[in-house]
């Protein structure tokens, strides 16, 4: 079961407030009640929103180890899956800083035996995902240890010629692991221990360094029942086997994650400000998020809005993505295409979209799948509507053309148009992951998108 960040959202500027008007207790209680109202629902998991710097809501909310009756708390330890790749991108920026490592060395430099195809990879290219490593090369649990995973990664054919698309690849974070191990002389966890961790006194973020009371750990639940643990599942002495090491496994708390993303876009305690602007820039809306398919974690920084929001969630059913809707809704934060809220469920039955209709977000769907800038800009200025506050056509095509490196090739699986304003569509992503489109629709003849919602995991 593979860790899959869910998206790297760049979201729309906006410079109006959340919610004018809205005073922080009434926020707080409006927050609540809707959150109440998901865990009786189902949801479980743990939600902290700041505004203004200071938080509005941290609670936990429904039940972490059901077994034993332990209920969520702001304390619950929980998966930050793909997270934990934020980890590694500042590792190797930190090296790069300290002339351990340069981001545009090549992967001979570190693997001497690395085939032709592969020689002149560069460590950004892995950074970046435009390396043509696939997804993953395996299960997360395979024992495989380093040598072993570098020569599989190395004996993998790649999925295009490095450097010419981008494609979303948990092989090329644990390569960027191992180089991490190679350069710093100790293991991946010691390494973000002693140079993350410490240094911001995280003491509740790891794998295997924190000795984690495994009663504040919350379990994953799915259709099948109980998950477990992290750590209930095979992992090496030194921490998780390298299928995963270095792009997911992680553990932490919502108040290590805030801190740590505090630091790493407000401060310079971990990178300096001309390194962190390579990926982490502290002007720009982010959405940061991961998933095993079973618990999922999501990190949003919304800095014209100065919101942040953190969700974690442990089961299946209630992604973080569909309770950030919830708090959306609440707050008025803008829709991750910048448009209004969608509705939150069908007001009619669900229809089959008409033909003409079913076929523009068909050749939508195609579009995306080139991965071509050029054919992405052509399907928006033919077929998207453009209007005051909107995204550019420019910010619309790098968002369309991400979440094709983000998720691969995605396949419809259904078309369904309850609302007139908006089709839904049902897709699974490369890695097998289920998810939903919504796309809004301006009503006129021809339609034309107003814009896109998209969820990946629920």
């Amino acid at each position: 079961m593979h860790v899959v960040r869910i998206a790297r959202l760049l979201l729309c500027a906006v410079v109006a407030s959340p919610a004018a008007g809205q005073s922080p207790s009434a926020s707080s209680a409006r927050l609540d009640s809707t959150l109440r109202a998901l865990e009786a629902k189902g949801f479980s998991g743990a939600v902290r929103v700041d505004r203004d710097g200071v938080p509005l809501i941290e609670k936990g909310y429904g039940v972490a180890n059901r077994t034993a009756h332990i209920r969520f708390t702001p304390q619950t330890i929980v998966q930050i899956g793909s997270n934990t790749k934020d980890f590694t991108l500042v590792s190797l920026l930190q090296l790069s800083e300290r002339s351990r490592v340069n981001i545009n060395d090549s992967l001979s430099k570190y693997f001497p035996t690395a085939p032709a195809d592969k020689r002149n990879i560069t460590l950004w290219q892995l950074a970046t995902h435009r390396a043509g490593f696939p997804l993953a090369l395996g299960r997360d649990v395979d024992p495989l240890t380093r040598d072993q995973f570098i020569a599989a990664a190395m004996h993998h054919p790649l999925s295009f010629p490095p450097g010419t698309r981008e494609s979303y690849s948990n092989t090329g974070y644990s390569l960027l692991a191992a180089v991490i191990e190679q350069a710093s002389g100790t293991t991946y966890d010691e390494y973000v221990g002693h140079n993350i961790l410490a240094p911001l006194g995280l003491t509740h973020t790891g794998l295997l360094l924190p000795h984690f009371d495994v009663r504040q750990l919350a379990h994953g639940y799915a259709d099948d029942g109980d998950r477990g643990t992290m750590l209930d599942r095979p992992h090496a002495a030194d921490g998780p086997y390298w299928n995963l090491r270095g792009n997911g496994g992680m553990l932490s708390t919502l108040d290590d994650m805030h801190a740590f993303y505090g630091a790493l876009f407000g401060t310079a305690k971990l990178l300096k400000p001309a390194t962190r602007r390579l990926s982490f820039d502290p002007d720009a809306p982010v959405a940061l998020a991961g998933s095993d398919r079973v618990s999922s974690f999501l990190y949003e920084r919304l800095p014209m809005l100065h919101v942040e929001l953190i969700v974690a969630s442990n089961d299946s059913r209630w992604p973080a993505q569909r309770v950030r809707q919830a708090i959306r809704e609440v707050l008025g934060l803008p829709s991750t295409d910048g448009g209004p809220p969608l509705a939150s469920g069908p007001t009619t039955p669900a229809r089959p979209p008409s033909p003409p209709i079913a076929a523009m977000v068909t050749e939508f769907i195609g579009a995306i799948n080139t991965a071509d800038s050029a054919t992405v800009r052509a399907f928006v200025a033919a077929h998207f509507t453009s209007s005051a506050g909107a995204p550019t056509l420019d910010e619309r095509v790098k968002r369309l053309v991400a979440i094709h490196g983000n998720l691969g090739t995605l396949t419809i699986v259904s078309l369904d148009q309850a609302d007139p304003g908006v089709v839904t569509l049902s897709i699974t992503a490369a890695s097998g992951d289920p998810a939903t489109m919504k796309v809004r629709l301006n009503g006129s003849d021809p339609s034309k998108i107003d814009g896109i919602q998209m969820v990946v995991g629920g």
